[in-house]
């Protein structure tokens, strides 16, 4: 059990990589705060299924990009376990796409509240908890756009890109605190909105005829984020600290050609 004994809050985990990573975490023994925004019913089946495999679980809404509700929720989610010492910044948005010249100022706004800000929300309010921790681990899930920032793709390539920085930067400060921060980097991932946008735009009618030209004979999966998430998270992770690390399947930093037969790049995490 890697991380047996931790309490781990993961951001935006009602679904998709978020979910993924919370179970993980929960299969190698950390209890889990599964974060939503609106997905109740989908948070409280992850945690549900946790709670049955044995382990702990709660769910508990915050929208990231508000500070108050950020807030009450770490102090929720420390009334319930006592404490946190991990923390996955997963939660965000994907759009919107286009040229920077026909985004509007408050669509931009938006993914950087959802990223950058909720990722600072987040991180502010449990750092001087975490530091009176034994240890602490901060992952930001950040996007292999972030290796080649395709165009029409502005405001998700800055939300990343800030991100990157932030969790860079703070590794450096915290390192001396027993906090190690980590940016995990990923493919493409099937979500639900990104498989839909994907099929359109391919011609593809299903995830496995996606996985058929991927290297590897298929995308990632949340569990596979979820693993390393854990792994970094873990005693056998605990001299690894301001890394990105990118989880492509050895694609290079341009993407293959079938992701962009379309006016759109997807590589939303």
């Amino acid at each position: 059990m890697r991380v047996a004994g931790r309490v781990a809050l993961v951001t935006g985990a009602s679904r998709g990589i978020g979910a993924g990573i919370a179970r993980c975490m929960a299969q190698e023994g950390a209890a889990v705060v599964v974060n939503y925004v609106q997905s109740e019913e989908l948070a409280t089946r992850v945690a549900r299924e946790i709670r049955d495999g044995g382990g702990r679980a709660i769910a508990v809404q915050a929208d990231v990009g508000n500070y108050a509700q950020v807030k009450s929720m770490v102090d929720q989610s420390i009334a319930e376990f006592g404490k946190v010492d991990i923390l996955v910044n997963n939660a965000g948005i994907a759009g919107p796409y286009g040229p920077l010249a026909d985004i509007t100022p408050q669509e931009f706004q938006e993914v950087i509240t959802n990223h950058v800000i909720g990722s600072f929300n987040c991180t502010h309010c449990l750092l001087h908890h975490m530091r009176e921790q034994e240890r602490g681990d901060i992952i930001f899930i950040s996007s292999r756009q972030t290796d080649f920032f395709p165009p029409n793709s502005g405001p998700y390539n800055a939300a990343k890109a800030g991100m990157d920085g932030m969790a860079q930067g703070l590794a450096k400060e915290e390192r001396y605190n027993g906090i190690r921060v980590n940016v995990v980097a990923p493919g493409l991932v099937p979500t639900d909105i990104l498989m839909k946008d994907l099929m359109e735009t391919t011609g593809k009618s299903s995830v496995e005829e996606v996985d058929r030209v991927m290297p590897f004979g298929r995308m990632l999966r949340p569990e596979d984020i979820g693993n390393l998430c854990t792994f970094l998270a873990s005693e056998q992770g605990s001299h690894i600290s301001g890394e990105v690390i990118y989880v492509r399947g050895a694609v290079g930093g341009e993407p293959p050609s079938f992701y962009v037969n379309g006016p759109k790049p997807y590589y939303a995490s």
